[in-house]
């Protein structure tokens, strides 16, 4: 077993952890970065609504509380960040129904807040929300439920694929000299005067500074050392994605309170849930869904949109929301250091988390140095990174011109989401060593068919660039075999 010694030691590969990694890289210091996974962003991350810039959706919080002062800090921060890590962003806005006069006092409390924090909470480049009316509402969104009388506006929404930012922010982070180990899951953690013994299933690693950023984990890896000063609420919600068939029903972002939201993607998708009655308290880490939840969420997403259907659902899945206290719900957050152990800081993010993650790597970078890190600006760090071609994007000139440097861009392997082959082994170049590492990536199997055609093609491709037998090949890391023989071989053992 090996023993390395690091100065500040990130605890999780979400987009907490890989936003902090990548933000402490500016600086010269020894960080490392460890996930106990196979790829990066595959927990709680992978399981967010794709929602960016939702500084105006907690307006409803106090200003006091530290997480809204995050999420407003993080909203000018993210378009510049998805620039130079070259991740799309649009921006769609978002549109708050309204069904009639008395439901006019939430949307007009939303409004003199915001006029009130502008400049003071909320940065003065945020553009500002407005009501709109019935008439406009149609013309926007043709196919909204006819019953809503208005709406708020929200222009600043935007969806990016978080994931693949996450997997980015990961990337940049290692170019800028950060040391990264995934597979790597602390066991233990001892606590010194000056340092702390962290035990991984791959040896031991001494630090100076523990960043906990473990998402869904957080509490476990606290307690190690016992620096658990806070509780935890993992509240599940049901969410779907719908064929891109359909993606033209709406251009924004729609939600109400009660009905929680339908939106569509980065990738021409639509994407519903996070309603009321598809929340319940729930055990940690049990991500599965039920008819129950599935049925409220059809229920509440056709009240809004009418035509979406449960057929053109192409996958479905259960994201968390982490409460910081059950009584506050998700106006607060944890990220600070422990009350109980020096040096030990915890960053549960809360909600909206992917939008506040900027700010909290900014805001690590605060921490760290008030708690005795000297940190030198890194003159080589270079912000930017170069995204691997997406084939569906490009023009027919630059398709033939990719294709005459690799004619593997000329085979098309998945034909939902148009991916060819280039592109995942330039996926496989990049890191990815399972089937979802290539999804996340490149999106094969991302599409109607959810990889039945694909899928063996791309466990194929996968073995061959890394030299292993095709049931070698797993879904997420792992005992999650895509195939466990080869049909054959079960033939040759049954003669």
């Amino acid at each position: 077993m090996s023993q390395i010694e690091t100065e500040v030691l990130i605890v999780g590969g979400g987009i907490a952890g890989t936003a902090i990694a990548r933000e402490l890289s500016r600086y010269k210091v020894d960080a490392t970065l460890v996930e106990k996974g196979v790829d990066f962003g595959q927990g709680i991350t992978k399981c967010s609504s794709t929602m960016m810039c939702q500084g105006s959706n907690t307006l409803e919080f106090r200003s006091e509380y530290h997480n809204s002062r995050l999420v407003w800090a993080g909203m000018p921060l993210m378009a510049p960040l998805c620039q130079e890590l070259n991740i799309p962003l649009k921006r769609i806005g978002s549109l708050e129904l309204i069904k009639n006069q008395a439901g006019m006092r939430r949307p007009e409390k939303m409004i003199r807040r915001f006029n009130e924090y502008r400049g003071k909470y909320i940065p003065p480049e945020v553009e500002p929300i407005q009501l709109i009316d019935r008439e406009t509402l149609r013309s926007w969104e043709p196919n909204l439920n006819k019953q809503f009388i208005g709406a708020l506006y929200d222009p600043n929404i935007a969806v990016n694929d978080p994931v693949r930012l996450t997997i980015a922010l990961a990337e940049n982070a290692r170019q800028n000299g950060v040391n990264i180990l995934l597979e790597t899951e602390v066991l233990g953690i001892s606590a010194g005067i000056d340092t702390f013994d962290v035990q991984t299933n791959n040896g031991s690693i001494r630090c100076r500074y523990i960043i906990n950023a473990a998402g869904e984990y957080i509490g476990k890896l606290a307690q190690m050392a016992n620096a658990d000063d806070f509780a935890l609420y993992p509240v599940k919600s049901y969410q779907a994605v719908l064929d891109k068939k359909i993606g033209g029903l709406i251009n924004h972002m729609v939600f109400t309170t009660e009905n929680g939201m339908v939106s569509p993607t980065i990738h021409g998708n639509l994407f519903f849930g996070i309603s009321p009655g598809t929340q319940r308290l729930g055990k940690a880490h049990d991500h599965s869904t039920d008819q129950k939840l599935a049925d409220a969420a059809m229920k509440h997403a056709q009240e809004l949109v009418p035509d979406v259907s449960a057929k053109d659902i192409i996958n479905s899945f259960v994201g968390f929301i982490v409460f910081r206290n059950f009584e506050i719900g998700w106006h607060e957050c944890t990220v600070g250091v422990s009350r109980w152990v020096p040096r030990f800081i915890n960053a549960s993010i809360g909600f909206p988390g992917i939008c506040a993650a900027p700010a909290v790597a900014k805001e690590m970078v605060e921490i760290l140095t008030k708690n005795g890190l000297r940190l030198e600006e890194n003159p080589e760090f270079n912000p930017y990174r170069e995204a691997m071609p997406d084939f569906s994007e490009l023009s027919d000139e630059e398709k033939k011109k990719l294709i005459a440097q690799d004619p593997r861009y000329g085979h098309v392997v998945c034909r939902c989401e148009t991916v060819t082959e280039g592109e995942i082994v330039e996926a496989v170049k990049r890191g990815a060593r399972t089937l979802d590492g290539v999804k996340f990536r490149c999106r094969p199997g991302m599409g109607r068919c959810q990889g039945g055609f694909c899928g063996p093609r791309v466990t194929k491709i996968l073995a061959r660039e890394l030299g292993v037998p095709e049931t070698e090949v797993t879904k997420k890391g792992g005992e999650s075999r895509n195939l466990i023989y080869k049909s054959k071989e079960l033939l040759e053992a049954q003669q």
